[in-house]
C-alpha cells in the first residue's frame, strides 16, 4: 500500500476527549453544524426534568404556497430526537425515553409535512409510532474502525486493485472548501446533471465551519497533469465518520473516489471512528460500498403527512407522469 506525506497529517488527527453527550448524539446535533446549515434559521423544542435538560429536536421549517414541511438540517443525514433517558434499569429507562420522544414530537409546531431519518443510537419506533408518525426504514453501510490491515483485507479484491493504482496515479491534497464547490458545480455542469445539495446557499459555509473546527476535511487526488481527478468531503464526531459529498472529474477513473474512501476510512480507524457511508441510494452505490468491507445497518425514518399534502403530491405526481409521457409521445412523432 503506498501512502505519502499527507497520510502522516491524516494519521496525527487527534479526535475529542469529552464523554459521550446523549444530546449532542452525532456532529449533525451539534449547534454550530445547525448554525452553519441553516444560516441560523434552524428551530428546535426541548423537554426538561427536574430543571435540567432531557430532550431535544432539531428541524428546519420550510414554507410554501401555505404548506409547512418540517425536516432535517441541511446535510444533515440523521438527526432526529436526542434523548437523556438517565441511568437505571432498563424498564425505567424505556419508559422515560419513550415519555421524552413523546413529549418531544407533541411540541412540534403545525406542520404538513414531517420526515427525518433518526441517529443510530434511536432505536425506539414505538413512541413515534404512538405519536402518530409513520416509521420506515433505510440502510447505511458502516465499517467498525480496525488495526489498517484488517480493514484492507476485509474489503474486495478488485477494490484493492484499483485504489492501488490510484496510489500510483494520483497524490493527495486538501483543499479549501470553495475550490471543492467549484469543482463539484463544474463537474454537475459537465454531466449535465444537477444536485439538491448545491442548491443549498449554506453548503460552502458548513463545509468551512467543519474543517475550520477540526471535524471536517476536504481531500483531492491530484493527477499527474496537478487537476483533481475526484474530491470528497467527509466530517466526523468522537464515534463516526460520515462520507457526505463527492465529486469526480468525467474523463477520470472511480478508482480516484476509491482511494480518498480509503484513505477516510483509514484516518478514522487510527481514531477509533466508525465510517459511514451516509445511506444507500442505487443498486450501484450498493455494490460499491459493499467492496469496502461493510456491514448494512438499518436507520430509522420519522414521518408524517396530512391527507391534503398527501392528496397534493399524488396530484403533482400524476400531472409529472403525464408530462413526461406527452414529452416521450411527441419525441416518437415528431422526430
Amino acid at each position: 500500500m503506498k501512502t505519502d506525506n499527507l497520510n502522516n497529517t491524516l494519521d496525527s488527527t487527534r479526535p475529542h476527549s469529552k464523554p459521550f453527550d446523549p444530546l449532542t448524539p452525532t456532529i449533525f446535533h451539534e449547534r454550530w453544524w445547525l448554525e452553519a446549515a441553516t444560516n441560523g434559521a434552524y428551530e428546535e423544542v426541548t423537554v426538561s426534568s427536574g430543571g435540567r435538560l432531557v430532550g431535544r429536536l432539531a428541524y428546519a421549517r420550510k414554507e410554501s404556497f401555505g404548506f409547512r414541511a418540517l425536516t432535517s438540517s441541511g446535510m444533515a443525514q440523521f438527526q432526529g430526537p436526542a434523548v437523556d433517558e438517565g441511568t437505571g434499569g432498563v424498564v425505567s429507562r424505556n419508559m422515560r425515553r419513550g415519555e421524552i420522544t413523546r413529549d418531544l414530537l407533541a411540541k412540534l409546531p403545525r406542520f404538513d409535512f414531517f420526515y427525518q431519518q433518526l441517529h443510530r443510537d434511536f432505536s425506539d419506533g414505538l413512541p413515534i409510532v404512538e405519536s402518530g408518525f409513520s416509521v420506515q426504514v433505510r440502510f447505511t453501510y458502516e465499517v467498525a474502525p480496525a488495526n489498517e490491515e484488517v480493514i484492507w483485507r476485509n474489503m474486495r479484491d478488485k477494490t484493492r486493485n484499483v485504489i492501488r493504482r490510484a496510489e500510483e496515479q494520483t497524490d493527495l491534497s486538501e483543499i479549501e472548501p470553495a475550490h471543492f464547490c467549484t469543482l463539484y458545480d463544474v463537474n454537475l455542469k459537465r454531466r449535465g446533471a444537477s444536485s439538491n445539495y448545491m442548491f443549498q446557499p449554506n453548503t460552502r459555509a458548513l463545509i468551512e465551519a467543519a474543517v475550520s473546527r477540526g471535524q471536517g476535511r476536504v481531500l483531492a487526488a491530484i493527477n499527474k497533469q496537478g487537476d483533481p481527478a475526484a474530491s470528497i468531503f467527509y466530517a466526523w464526531d468522537d464515534r463516526v465518520t460520515y462520507y457526505l459529498l463527492t465529486t469526480r472529474a468525467p474523463d477520470s477513473h472511480n478508482g480516484a473516489v476509491s482511494r480518498l474512501i480509503w484513505d477516510a476510512m483509514r484516518e478514522g480507524a487510527t481514531q477509533g471512528r466508525i465510517f459511514d457511508f451516509d445511506s444507500v441510494g442505487t443498486n450501484g452505490s450498493v455494490l460499491f460500498y459493499t467492496a469496502f468491507g461493510g456491514e448494512v445497518r438499518p436507520r430509522y425514518v420519522a414521518k408524517r403527512v396530512t391527507p391534503v399534502y398527501r392528496a397534493l403530491q399524488i396530484s403533482l405526481a400524476r400531472s409529472r407522469n403525464i408530462t413526461a409521457r406527452i414529452k416521450t409521445f411527441n419525441l416518437r412523432v415528431f422526430a
